[in-house]
């Protein structure tokens, strides 16, 4: 009755598996058929976004060439009514065009037609709505639409098409034109989508609200949440959303997965009832498997269930195990035919049972071997007296050639105590020492050795040759693998040339040979290869790397190796001098290298050195031409020798980094300090911690070298773990009584890109105790832009706590003020570069305020960096600038300095002065 039951349930439980199975299969091909069908619409409206952007920014661009006749014109000066008008003409005379206005600077100068708008003449930028302003800022077309013309309350629905007129960046004017709602739509031909069967809506976010604005769609009901969407910039963000009218699955493909699901429930039903079935009818052959067919002895499973039975019975004594094998057994079965061997395996147990006098279990746990376990008392001598008899018992006799031979069975024998392990593990540990002790005596057992010497690395080995022809053969296969598997080590997969470690041992070996021949190394690395793969394809970067492969073929020949991405290095045997064989290679990518119909021109960097003046040493070499290389790259030079000064600045950099090592260990390296001023009530109400590394002979190192050698080295992370740790503490015992309400600590790309770097930034800071809400960590803006999507969850989890983030070195020209409202910062550090300049250069003090504008409209502070005069601190306050950071207040200091510098500063000690959140 239980196994009844328990039978029942199984098959419920295989019936509920059908059911998920056929379910998730359903559920597959459901996700399947949507994907196709999303794929087919992702084509679809990338064509229609790539259609709307050229019909925008060409086709529909009227505003373009009128800007174009206004610069030739002089837009910035003179009477623009006579010459404006004429240029006007012809496109007022056109039906879709209702406004064309032209802007000078930022006052309206002309604005047709006159009738309708000539009363906007004159007035300024500010007074129309702020799209004309973002035009300004960011002086590049602008497409604003549907918009309803203030002016002019009567008119429909039109797109705005607003073309800066921009000189050497300098903002001049501007001109609109204004295109009816229908005309533009109408153009764009989303009509053609709907007659496609899709549904679409095309919508743009206010810039001023972030508010979403329909511009079109094709049915105001629709519910585009699942639709697929594609996002353009004109420059404000537009997305074209586009979904099948019908849902992403018919009604007839929902029919046919239903169908699907049921007939695949119906064939794992079938296959579970044959399953059932076979597995009932294995059960019945396991129950009789336990037998060897042949002799009627255990084979191999059913000796070790009746072994485990000996072994686990109370107060049984000792077993001894037995194993016999018949080596060139299967030869010799062949030998005496199929009758023979029969009758030979059915005498085994008649002699077993003779032979064996005692309590004993056989098998044959294959052909030619048989395994006997002895329940006796035995003795060393006794044991080996067993096996040798039993071993003549089961000769084989054989005739060969008309000759009779008998084969002797080998053996092995070990004492087996119940308790003592299981059978499996006594008859395998017994097998294994028959063979292991066979081995020893046989040829094979060289070849093996040979074989792991080569596993361990040794690559002197040869395999011999032998007098047996199937060892011979099997050697000259060893040594065939051999040389392949060296020539997979020591080549690069993709190009068939040398690698690293055949660099290594070709050097290596041309030392060994003769210590006294002088050769030379030369680097080769192709400038910025990484734009080829970017903006063509991998495959075009290989053709690529081929073509230079090629051409530094001809000086090096086998000499060529590929150490790294597009990095090679060539060994010269000539007595060339270095200067005229960097010449030569220099002019080998004198001309363009073609790809197809592409033509490239490649810019190199070559270093050089040489054997034995630069190195002894493969390794040294490698890492001396390496540092020649990366100074040619630091300094812009095209090629570089090492030499002396590369030495005493190799000797510098290890100085650097023993220092920065031995002082981040001993907890001696300084951090100092340099107090922002907020410029609302003149107090030092925050700090920045800078890295001050002594350099032994009462100065210190360069800030800048430190942290770029321990960047290169894998110390940055220890350095900015320490810098933070240290901030911390002092802002947590001595900031608020000095007045301080943040400290600012900089922050690495590769602190900030590590695995859980967020967790790892707040341990440190929570470790030290202090507020994250007055800490500011600094980014600089070309590591934020170039890493924006790995790093923004970091920031944002950091941000989440109460942490500021800083945009350092912000103006160097990465980002677009466009896109500030997207990045996860609360400050903006303008860098020195510009400020120095606002004194000189209208355009950057104009760019300065725009950049404090924006950064208002998106809820920023800012931070002017490097003011070291008045009249710089003038002009930035001037600007609208919050803070100032700079020798003009304070240079940077010790701790020590600086609290004595802001006790001095009593006015600012009971100040709350905190740089206020974003």
């Amino acid at each position: 009755m239980n196994r009844l039951i328990r039978r029942r349930l199984a098959w419920l439980a295989v019936l509920l598996l059908i059911l998920a199975a056929s379910a998730a299969s359903g559920l597959g091909l459901r996700y399947a058929i949507r994907g196709l069908r999303q794929k087919e619409a992702e084509n679809v409206l990338v064509y229609y976004s790539e259609k709307i952007l050229l019909q925008m920014q060409g086709t529909l661009n009227e505003a373009d060439a009128l800007a174009q006749t206004a610069y030739v014109m002089g837009a910035g000066e003179g009477e623009p009514a006579t010459w404006f008008g004429r240029a006007a003409a012809p496109l007022l005379e056109r039906d879709e065009v209702r406004l064309v206005c032209l802007f000078q600077g930022d006052v309206m100068a002309a604005a047709l037609p006159a009738e309708s708008f000539g009363g906007l003449v004159g007035k300024d930028l500010q007074d129309f709505s702020y799209i004309y302003t973002l035009a300004k800022v960011v002086k590049e077309l602008v497409v604003e639409g549907p918009v309803a013309l203030d002016d002019a309350p009567g008119l429909q629905s039109v797109f705005l098409f607003l073309q800066p007129i921009v000189e050497d960046g300098a903002y001049l004017g501007q001109v609109a034109v204004a295109l009816d709602r229908d005309y533009v739509l109408e153009q764009l031909g989303l009509d053609e989508l709907y007659a496609q069967g899709y549904d679409y809506e095309l919508w743009r976010v206010e810039p001023q609200n972030g508010n979403k604005e329909v511009v079109a769609t094709s049915r105001p009901q629709a519910d585009f949440s699942q639709a697929q969407k594609e996002v353009f910039y004109l420059p404000t963000q537009w997305t074209l959303s586009i979904q099948p009218a019908g849902g992403w699955l018919s009604g007839g493909q929902r029919a046919g997965l239903f169908f699907w699901c049921a007939a695949f429930a119906a064939l794992l039903l079938t296959l579970a009832c044959l399953a059932d079935r076979t597995a009932r009818q294995n059960r019945a052959l396991r129950r009789a498997a336990t037998l060897d067919g042949a002799t009627g002895l255990y084979n191999r499973s059913g000796f070790r269930a009746a072994l485990d039975s000996w072994l686990s019975q109370p107060g049984s004594g000792p077993v001894t195990l037995f194993y016999f094998s018949i080596e060139g057994y299967a030869q010799a079965a062949r030998l005496i035919g199929p009758q023979a061997e029969e009758a030979y395996l059915r005498s085994i147990p008649a002699r077993l049972e003779e032979y064996i006098h005692s309590p004993f279990l056989a098998g044959r746990p294959d052909a030619g071997s048989y395994i006997v376990a002895l329940r006796e008392e035995m003795d060393e001598a006794q044991r080996k007296d067993f096996a040798k008899g039993l071993a003549l018992e089961l000769l084989l006799q054989v005739r060969i050639n008309g000759e009779k031979s008998f084969l002797m069975a080998r053996y092995q024998y070990a004492l087996c105590q119940p308790g003592g392990g299981g059978a499996e593990d006594a008859v395998a540990e017994l097998i294994r020492a028959y063979y292991l002790r066979v081995a020893e005596e046989s040829p094979v057992r060289k070849l093996t050795e040979k074989c792991r010497q080569l596993i361990e690395g040794k690559n002197d080995v040869t395999f011999d040759e032998y007098t047996d022809i199937e060892m011979m053969e099997l050697s000259k296969a060893f040594n065939r693998y051999r040389k392949q598997v060296e020539q997979l080590a020591y080549s690069d997969p993709v190009f068939a040339v040398g690698n690293r470690p055949k660099f290594l041992r070709d050097t290596n070996m041309l030392i060994s040979y003769d210590k006294k021949r002088r050769f030379s190394l030369y680097c080769v690395d192709v400038c910025t290869f990484s734009q080829y793969n970017e903006l063509f394809s991998v495959e075009i970067g290989d053709e690529i790397l081929h073509e230079v492969l090629h051409r530094l073929s001809r000086p090096f020949g086998a000499y060529l190796y590929r150490i790294n991405g597009d990095v090679f290095v060539g060994i010269s045997l000539s007595n060339e001098k270095a200067e005229s064989f960097v010449a030569r290679l220099e002019d080998l990518f004198a001309l363009p290298i073609t790809v197809g119909s592409l033509s490239f021109p490649l810019q190199v960097r070559v270093a050089a050195c040489l054997y034995p003046q630069h190195g002894d040493t493969p390794n040294a070499l490698l890492d001396h031409i390496q540092s020649a290389l990366r100074y040619a790259k630091e300094s812009g030079q095209g090629a570089v020798i090492y030499n002396e000064r590369l030495d005493e600045l190799i000797r510098t950099e290890a100085d650097v980094l023993r220092r920065l090592k031995e002082s981040i260990q001993q907890g001696t390296l300084e951090v100092w300090y340099q107090p922002i001023v907020l410029l609302e009530n003149g107090g030092y109400s925050a700090a920045e911690a800078l890295v001050r590394l002594p350099d032994g002979r009462g100065g210190y190192f360069s800030a800048g070298q430190v942290i770029s050698l321990a960047e290169r080295n894998g110390l940055v992370e220890e350095l900015g773990d320490y810098v933070l740790s240290r901030a911390c503490a002092f802002m947590r015992t001595q900031g608020e009584r000095l007045g301080l309400r943040r400290i600012s600590v900089n922050l690495s790309v590769q602190q900030l890109l590590v695995g859980n770097s967020a967790d790892h930034l707040l341990a440190l800071i929570e470790a030290s105790g202090a507020d994250t809400g007055r800490i500011t960590l600094e980014i600089t803006e070309s590591v934020l832009i170039q890493s924006l999507d790995r790093a923004a969850q970091a920031l944002d989890k950091l941000r989440q706590t109460g942490i500021h983030i800083a945009l350092d070195d912000f103006g160097v020209g990465y980002s677009s003020l466009n896109y500030l409202s997207n990045l996860p910062v609360d400050i903006l550090k303008i860098d020195r570069s510009l400020t120095k300049q606002i004194l000189t250069s209208p355009k950057q003090y104009a760019l300065l305020r725009s950049i404090v504008e924006m950064a208002a409209i998106n809820g920023l502070m800012v931070v002017a960096e490097g003011v070291e005069t008045r009249a710089e601190q003038e002009a930035i306050a001037s600007a609208g600038v919050q803070y100032i950071q700079g020798y003009y207040y304070a240079r940077p200091m010790a701790e020590k300095e600086l609290k004595q510098f802001l006790a001095e500063k009593s006015g600012a000690r009971g100040e709350e002065t905190a740089l206020p959140r974003a």
